[in-house]
């Protein structure tokens, strides 16, 4: 369960339980459609941990933390339309932290640098 970005208002946290799957939230407003293939998307932990990195429509997993693998998947059908949330699957205690959602358009259009935070909070069960 999360409780949503409301601007001006603190950043989104979320809890889960050991286990479960939980999605962080991250949307960007765009005037379109989104051209994935202009599209960065870095889903990361305190600058140095990749969760998730989506290159020019790609998912590039082979940058992605070794705690995060085959745990992360982005909801494709709905990046274009600005859904960036990222979904974590089998959540560890250790998956507690602070995640940034950090998107940038290249190509003829390119948009200034979106960021978002989301506070991820893991109880035992």
């Amino acid at each position: 369960s999360c409780l949503f970005f409301i601007p001006g208002q603190p950043d989104t946290t979320c809890h889960a339980f050991v286990g479960e799957t939980v999605i962080l939230p991250c949307t960007t407003i765009s005037p379109g459609e989104l051209i994935l293939s202009n599209s960065i998307l870095y889903w990361q932990i305190e600058h140095t941990v990749v969760v998730h990195f989506f290159y020019k429509g790609h998912s590039m997993l082979d940058q992605q933390g070794e705690h995060y693998r085959g745990r992360t998947s982005l909801f494709l059908d709905q990046m274009k339309h600005g859904n960036f949330s990222l979904k974590l699957s089998n959540v560890q205690l250790q998956d507690t932290a602070e995640y940034s959602c950090i998107y940038k358009q290249t190509g003829d259009h390119p948009n200034k640098t979106q960021k978002s935070k989301i506070n991820l909070v893991v109880s035992g069960k």
